[in-house]
């Protein structure tokens, strides 16, 4: 009987220190999340984006129309997944996940210089020659394959609080 009063008492004692006003352990695991979350969807985005989105374009349509769909998906999608992971990046900081906040900011820079990437090009081919576009798509793909794995590192590093 006295063991349980005890156990009681400490019970007792454990809530009154939560309520106390110790909030930050809460708002820190709330970061971790929002991080993770947030890079989890630039994850996903880019996934979407350059495997399936390439996948269901040149398998339906000829290689012309398939190529400037993939062009402006991945443009269009380079900024959502560049803001997703820049509010990760400030919910790793916040919540001291310092790698994932390195880790999410540099992905951040690497799907927005997908912009660049697929940006129009004002050099003229050589004459006689044809200037050959596709590379960039490539690059473009490449680069966003790389920082989705990126992505989901920074993910799984802020849900750990790395």
């Amino acid at each position: 009987m006295g063991d349980s009063r005890i156990a009681l008492q400490a019970l007792d004692r454990s809530d009154q220190n939560s309520q106390q006003g110790r909030k930050m352990p809460e708002f820190i695991s709330i970061m971790h999340a929002v991080a993770a979350l947030c890079a989890g969807g630039a994850a996903a985005s880019g996934w979407t984006a350059g495997v399936i989105t390439a996948n269901t374009a040149f398998d339906g349509l000829d290689h012309g129309r398939a190529d400037r769909m993939l062009r402006k998906v991945i443009t269009a999608t380079a900024g959502f997944q560049a803001a997703l992971l820049g509010i990760a990046t400030g919910a790793a900081l916040i919540s001291n996940a310092r790698a994932a906040a390195i880790i999410c900011g540099v992905c951040a820079l690497g799907f927005l210089s997908n912009i660049w990437t697929l940006a129009p090009r004002r050099e003229k081919a050589l004459p006689g020659g044809r200037k050959k576009t596709s590379t960039q798509r490539v690059v473009a793909v490449a680069l966003t394959l790389i920082m989705t794995l990126t992505a989901l590192t920074g993910g799984i590093l802020a849900a750990f609080g790395i």
